[in-house]
Formats: structure tokens, sequence, C-alpha cells
């Protein structure tokens, strides 16, 4: 296992059994706090480590049988898939045995001789299941329910909004011929709360056949979300399904036993004592049918069930997963993506996926893109289909009326159509899409809806409603029966619903005695009416607007028919971020301004209202900046733990950055990017990423999570320590835009030394040095080299001079290919080029060892020969690398370059297989430079 500058781990084996042995052994490394909470959770016992507050989840756990299922999919796995799996467990176990006592966590909650019991081979699968028990449509049925229940289904449309919990996620796609780079590129971004270091793990894997950098789910092996291959990568978001069936139903006691009233079938039951840290101890029911798992109700609920009074009747709320087609394939993608060649290959590897049920886009070298929904959901099939333009997904609901139907909780169309703006933007303006697009549109701030939506909220005093700025609507009257081309993307209120007459009176005696005209109130109505919708972390209007919004929310929440659900939500406090009143009414806060009035809502009141507020509760201050109230840190799965330094963060819940807020609860993030990635399939070196880890890992010391709160990225590379020519070799961290690189070759001239004298003559030869590659100085000069015949094998002979000039300033660039001019007494001879293996295409090809370095040397046509050159130029070079921590020297001329492969072997080097590379069939060769004799 090697560990990049930033800590990001790359683990070499020799097939893959061994290589998810690795992975689980250096996740128990690096995440031993967190595997076992996650594991603790999936047996339901997380309270024995967190506390109390985890019994309520833990009984909804083991009500929905996550082991038993766990188990069950285990079995019915290949056995390919179970060696995989129980290679994992057995890293993992490996790594606890040896970190547990000594991890900073266990030793702040007292807990080090609590002894870690070895995950048993189908853990990582429960954990996976539990970890996504809450990610599907559960929640957002049981919202919905709550809200039918309280307010009645006229409300539903308009409160359909965004999950509080994971939402805002982005995978966008640009095909090879919108591409600056000529082949896919891949951005994607999922955004969650995150808990400890994030639920995403990036990590690099080699073998003999399989080289991979992706982002691993904590607690299960591969890299099932997000990744890519030498040639294949893939991205997915949530895909919003309805993945569970939920029903009401009647029970009656029969001589003690829970029935189904419209059956007649008793229920299963058994009970379970749930334990938790302090000694404290819950017996809870465990109860199911033919139709599903029994929910967990409250404490007065489960004792009414518990009483069992024979006669008595209740409700009990149960709950039906969506059958998995083919339990035997439930985790195979984990396995057999590791060696996707192509876009069809990711297709056909996450086509049996179960949970979570996953919008996936793919793409490869030849230029394939594909699409599919993938997992366990009620209703059709949405099977792979191929892409054509640029691709946005962003949890936006499908403009098919089937699939759209199928969807819950989808993202306003908003977010999508920004992505589209500004990528076909970067087409416009640069004829493709670059690297740096795609960083910019996934750190932009901007929610341009919302200063359309304060115009109208603002623009007078008549109580009409606010249309959707999209498209404008008159309306006549106070309430609307028809509308004009609605937005199929967003919620409606139906026709026929209450008039605004009735607002009034459901405002509990509020009347409007607040003085709308004062000066404070125009102040602040002014300075929301000239924001440009920006959310910067800079911006002071960002924060003035997140005020208003905030005290707007409360007063739909205080004077109109939702305050309702300011109460109690009627189910265990595990449920309360997904049923919680106030959050859940600030993330449908748009909806609520575009057709809250058909539903007596009067948002130009609450508007109006929550003006003043601002205007009394800030008189003449400035706010901070929005990054100053908008901070973020990672929450801890134990309040008691120390809690990571606080970082300022950009965007919101309606931006491309949606670093979510709940809307109405404060200003405090909640919701960020989990990680963002970007793969070129032009080149595997051309991949970045980033996590918002608080913990410094690698050589770097400041941790991911604060580069990540700047927008950078780090080089996403199977990094392996490599040889130098001029200097240490430690690779930096690189990215598309904004980052941190090494120096790459431009550093200075390398004094190799005098070339020793000829035969016939006692004085000193001319001094050899590297001089850095200078693209606009020596572009003619290359050019003209390699345009020769003599130079076919060189790869340039048609190009160019601008085209010869546009590769060495990327070569320039690059933190891991070098460029150098040969000089003999300052006249240009020859050029030398080394690479960092890990980096280039080369590494896939063979097993990197630390040390390695590859070279390729062109040298120009001399007009006086001198005798034995470029034997003492092989020399010098030799023993300069090998100053500079080069242990291995790596070759791969064309296979049919006689003279070069005969040079080789005249030099020492080892003949490796003969390997396909971009262009050419190269011949590995190896020079390991370590007591090389002056002779030779």
């Amino acid at each position: 296992m090697w560990r990049d500058p930033s800590g990001v781990p790359h683990v070499q084996a020799d097939d893959l059994t061994a290589l998810a042995h690795g992975h689980g052994y250096v996740t128990g490394l690096d995440r031993a706090w967190h595997v076992e909470v996650l594991r603790h959770r999936a047996e339901g016992r997380s309270a024995e480590l967190v506390g109390p507050d985890g019994l309520d989840g833990d009984h909804l756990t083991l009500a929905a049988d996550v082991p038993g299922t766990a188990r069950r999919w285990w079995d019915a796995a290949s056995a390919q898939d179970r060696e995989f799996f129980a290679a994992y467990a057995r890293g993992i176990s490996d790594a606890l045995a040896e970190t547990w006592p000594g991890t900073r966590e266990v030793r702040e909650l007292g807990l080090t001789e609590r002894p870690v019991r070895p995950w048993d081979p189908w853990t990582p699968m429960a954990v996976h299941l539990d970890a996504h028990l809450l990610t599907g449509s559960l929640p957002e049925q049981l919202w919905r329910r709550r809200v039918r229940r309280e307010l009645g289904d006229a409300w539903v449309p308009l409160l359909d909004a965004e999950s509080p919990a994971a939402a805002g996620s982005n995978a966008w796609l640009v095909p090879g011929e919108l591409s600056a780079s000529g082949a896919p590129l891949l951005a994607a971004d999922p955004h969650r709360v995150v808990e400890e270091s994030g639920p995403y793990q990036p990590v690099c894997f080699s073998t003999p056949d399989v080289r991979v950098r992706g982002l691993a789910l904590v607690g299960l092996p591969g890299v099932p979300h997000f990744g890519r291959t030498e040639t294949a990568a893939w991205a997915i978001t949530a895909a919003m399904t309805v993945t569970e069936r939920v029903v009401d139903l009647e029970l009656e006691n029969r001589q003690g036993a829970w029935h189904v009233a419209a059956t007649g079938e008793r229920l299963e039951h058994r009970s379970v004592v749930l334990r938790a840290r302090g000694g404290v101890e819950r017996t809870c029911s465990l109860r199911s049918c033919a139709a599903g798992f029994v929910l967990p109700g409250t404490p007065a609920a489960e004792a009414v069930l518990d009483a069992a009074v024979p006669g008595s009747t209740t409700t009990v709320t149960v709950v039906s997963p969506a059958p998995t087609a083919d339990p035997a394939r439930a985790f195979s993608a984990c396995r057999e993506l590791l060696s996707a060649r192509t876009a069809g290959n990711v297709m056909e590897a996450v086509s049996g996926w179960a949970v979570p049920c996953n919008d996936v886009v793919a793409a490869d070298r030849d230029g394939s893109c594909r699409h599919t929904v993938t997992g366990s959901f009620l209703g059709a099939a949405e099977p792979s289909r191929p892409l054509h333009g640029i691709t946005v997904r962003a949890n936006q609901r499908p403009s098919d009326p089937c699939a759209s139907a199928a969807r819950l909780a989808c993202a306003p169309p908003h977010r999508a159509r920004r992505a589209m703006h500004l990528l076909d933007a970067a087409v416009a303006e640069h004829g493709a899409v670059r690297h740096e697009d795609l960083l910019a549109a996934q750190l932009d701030t901007a929610a341009p809806h919302w200063p359309v939506l304060l115009r109208e909220l603002f623009a007078d005093t008549s109580p009409t409603a606010v249309s959707d700025p999209a498209a404008t609507v008159a309306r006549e009257g106070v309430r609307t029966q028809v509308r004009a081309a609605p937005d199929p993307d967003v919620a409606s209120g139906p026709a026929g619903a209450p008039s605004a007459a009735g607002a009034a009176s459901r405002r509990k005696g509020e009347s409007r005695t607040t003085n709308a005209s004062s000066e404070a109130a125009h102040t602040v109505r002014a300075a929301l009416l000239d924001w440009d919708g920006s959310m910067a972390a800079g911006s002071q209007a960002a924060s003035l607007f997140a005020v208003w919004r905030d005290a707007f929310v409360h007063e739909l929440m205080r004077t109109t028919p939702l305050s309702v659900l300011s109460g109690p939500t009627g189910m265990p406090t595990v449920w309360d971020p997904f049923l919680h009143g106030p959050g859940r009414v600030g993330l449908a806060v748009e909806n609520i301004v575009r057709h809250g009035l058909d539903l007596g809502v009067d948002v130009r009141w609450c508007a109006r209202t929550a003006l003043e507020r601002v205007a009394h509760e800030h008189p003449g201050t400035a706010l901070p900046p929005w990054g100053a109230l908008h901070v973020y840190t990672p929450w801890r799965s134990d309040p008691a733990l120390t809690a990571a330094d606080p970082v300022p963060v950009g965007g919101d819940a309606d931006c491309l950055l949606a670093a979510g807020t709940l809307p109405g609860t404060g200003p405090a993030c909640v919701r960020v990017p989990a990680a963002r990635v970007l793969w070129d399939l032009a080149d595997p070196a051309a991949s970045w990423w980033i996590t918002p880890d608080p913990v410094a890992r690698g050589e770097c010391t400041e941790p991911p999570l604060h580069r990540w709160s700047r927008g950078e990225m780090d080089h996403a590379l199977p990094w392996v320590p490599a040889g130098s020519v001029g200097r240490s070799g430690a690779m930096g961290p690189a990215g598309p835009a904004g980052s941190a690189s090494s120096s790459g070759s431009s550093g200075g001239s390398i004094d190799l030394g005098a070339l020793p004298p000829l035969p016939d003559q006692s004085a000193p030869g001319p001094r050899v040095t590297l001089r850095p590659v200078d693209p606009g100085r020596d572009a003619a000069v290359i050019h003209e080299w390699v345009r020769a015949p003599r130079a076919r094998f060189w790869g340039m002979t048609g190009w160019t001079r601008e085209q010869v000039r546009e590769v060495y300033e990327y070569l320039d660039a690059s933190p891991t290919h070098h460029a150098w001019l040969l000089e003999l007494d300052g006249t240009p001879m020859g050029i030398f080029q080394s690479y960092e293996p890990h980096a280039d295409p080369v590494g896939a090809t063979y097993r990197v060892e630390p040390g390695d370095l590859g070279v390729h040397v062109l040298l120009a046509p001399v007009r006086t020969r001198r005798p034995g050159l470029t034997a003492a130029l092989g020399r010098l070079i030799i023993a300069q690398l090998a100053r500079c921590g080069t242990r291995r020297i790596v070759a791969e001329p064309d296979v049919s370059n006689d003279r070069a492969v005969a040079r080789l072997i005249a030099t020492g080097f080892e003949l490796g297989p003969t390997i396909r590379l971009p262009g050419k069939t190269g011949q590995l060769a190896f020079l390991r430079v370590g007591g090389l004799t002056e002779s030779r």
C-alpha cells in the first residue's frame, strides 16, 4: 500500500481477492471508528457505542431485518463475490485488531477496553443496506402521509421538495465531440449529510489486469458509485424512484395476538433487548406480515401493541421494499466494475444492483456514452440507453410522464437548467467544455430564480399569487382555476383549492398592524431587490437574503395553515430530520411562493412581515458575509466527540453548489458535496477528486476539508513514489483549476558533467546539461527534429509547429511528466523526457515499483560525429537519475524500433513483455540503476 501526498491510499495486489483484503485493511486503518459505528448500526447495536440516542435507529434496523437480508444475499451470491466480500471483511478485521485501542474516538469515549469482534463476511452488505435504509423513498412517503393527514391531499404537491438529508447531487457527462480533450468528460458531486470523514473514501487499486481509482463507500469493497479504469468511467446520482410500498393496516387483537383485520393473518412477532452505553436497556418488538415489516412507532403506539388487549384494534404502518430481481447479483457490481473496459461493461456490471436505486452515467475512451437507472424500485424498468450531447443529471424530474410518475422529492428544474446553461456557454465561448468549466459549474453559487421571485413578491401590495419566473402567468382574482403552460417539473396546487379569503382567519387572530412602509423595512426591501442572486461565501447580500428567508418561513409556520406542521411528527425521533415541519416547509418555500395562494397562503403578506422582522432584528447593521454564517463541519456520530474546525462555505440548497441549509432553521450548512470528482477519458492521469475529510492523512498537513472548502481538487492517481530527474520525486497535488501543482521541469538546468575526453585528447569534452523545455522558445527546433523521417517513432512527423508547442506546454504544466533539452556546451542536441509511471498508461501494463521512472530520448542529427556519444550521454543521465532517487528506469520503445531495442539491451536493460499503448505496441524494458559499474 502506498499513499499519495494527500494521504489517499493505493493498494497493489496480485488478484482481486488480495485487492479486496488490502482495501478492507486500509479502510480499517483510516476509518476505524466510523466502520465500527456503521457495523453496529447494521447489527442493531449502535446504542452500545454512541448511547441511548441510537436506540430508535437500532429498532428500525432490526425491524427492517437488515442483518437477515444481508445474510440471505450473501448466501445467494456467486463464489467469486463471496470470496471478494469475505476478503474485505478480513482486511477490516485485521486492521481493527491493530488500531482500535489507539483510535482517537475510542480514547475520547473511554472505550479502549471494549473488545472488537471480527466482521462477518456479509457484514459489508449489511453496512451498506443500513446506511441506505433512509435514502430511498420511505422518508418521503412518510412525509407525504403526514401532510395528507394534517393538511389534506391538496397540499402534497405543494410541499413536494427535496429530502433534507440527501439531495442536490450532480452527475454530468460531456461527449468527446464537445470535450476539449476529444474524449468524454464526467463530473459528479453527491450531496449528503456528512458524518465523520464522509461516506466516500478516495482509493486507488491495481493488479496485473486492473488499475482503478474511485470513491469507495465506507464499509463496502470496490467503487460502485464513482470510478474509472484506464478506459471507462462512471458516476451516479440518486434516481428518486419509489423503492418501497407503504400501507396502513388495521389490526385486531384476538386472544392476545394481533391479526390483520382484512385477512385474518396473524402477525409474526418476537422481542429483542436493545442495550445502550451506560447500562440502559430497552425491550423492543419486531413484527411482520406477508405485506412487509411493521414500522416501529412512538413509545405510546408500541405500548398499545405490546399490551395486546384482546378485542382491541389499532393501525400500523407496514413497509414492503421493492423486490430484488436477482439477489445473487445484488452486489456483483462491486467486483465487476473493477474490470470494466467499456461503457457497455459498466452497464452490464450495474444491471443487477439492488440498493440504493441509482441514476448511472458511463462513458469510455472510444466515445460511447450511456445511461441507465439501476436498483430495486417499483414501476417499469428503465434500461440502458445511449446518450447524445451534454447530459446533466441533477435529481430533476424526468420529462417522460411514466418515469416522472415513479419519482418522489425531485429537485426543482432550475438547477439542471443552470448547469446546462453554463456548459453550453463554455462550448459557445471555447468551442468545447474544459476541465475548468466543469469545476466552475460544480462550484457555481448562483440562485438566479430568487431575484425574479423577490421582485414579484415585493412588486405591489395586491394579494395575487406569484408565478413561476420561467413563465409568468397573469392571474385574475384571488384564485386560479387554470394555469397557462405550467412547468412540468414544478409541483403546483390543484384547481379548486381553498381561496385566500380564509387565510386571515387562519392566522390565529394576527392582523396587519405592522408598518410595511417603514424606512428600515424599505431599506431591507431595496437591498433584496438589488441582490443578484449570488450565494458566494463573501456576499453580505446573500446573508441578508438568508435571514429574510428564515423570517419568511417563520411567518409561514406561524400564521398560515402550515402551522399545523409545527407539532410533533407522530413518529420516533429517528424520523425527525425527514418529518420536521419547519425544515420541510423551508425546503418547499419556492413552491409555496409560486403556488401557495391557491391553498390560502398569502405569501405576499408573509414576505412583507418578514421584511419588518428583519429590519427590527438587524437595525442599520451590516450582516457578516455569507461564509461567516454558512459554516460547515462534519457531523459526529457522538456529540461528545471533538468537532472539526468549521470552514466557510458558499452556495445554498438552491444552487449547483448545493451546500444546503434548512431554510427557516438558521444558516448552518447541513448538507454538502460529500465529494467532487472529474474524469477525463482522454488520459488516465486526467483525474481529480476531493472530499470534505477533516483528517490530514498524508504528507500534506492540511486536511482535505480546507482544500474542499476553497474549491480545490487533488490529482487522483494510483500513486507509487517515483524516481526523479532533478528533485525528490514527490508528486504534489494537482487539479484542473485553482489547485497546487509541483514545479514540473521548470526549476532550472541540471549540469550532468562533462563528456569524457576523446581517445586522442586529454581535455574534457563538452559539458552536458538538461535544460527544461521552454515551449514558446524551443518549439521551432523540436519541430525540426521530430518532423524528420528518422524520428518517425517519436510520433510527430506530420505535426505542425503549433501542435508541437501545445504538447510541450502540456508537459510543462504537468506534475508527473517532464521534458528537457539535452545541450552540449549550450547547443541543443536532443530531447530527454521523463514520466512517473503511475501517472501514465504504461503504469497499467506492469506492477509499478517505488523509484520507477519512465524515459524517452531523441537525439538530433549531428554534423560532426563524436565516437561513443550515445553511450556517454546514457551514463551521465543514468548517474543523475540514480543520485535523485531513481531505482529503476522504465522504457517502452515501439516494438518495431529495432535500433532502440538493441541500444537498451546494450545498456543493460532487461526486456519485459510487449504491451498495447495508445498508438503503438511497446516493448517494456527495465534497468535497475543500483550497483551499475562505471564501465557499463
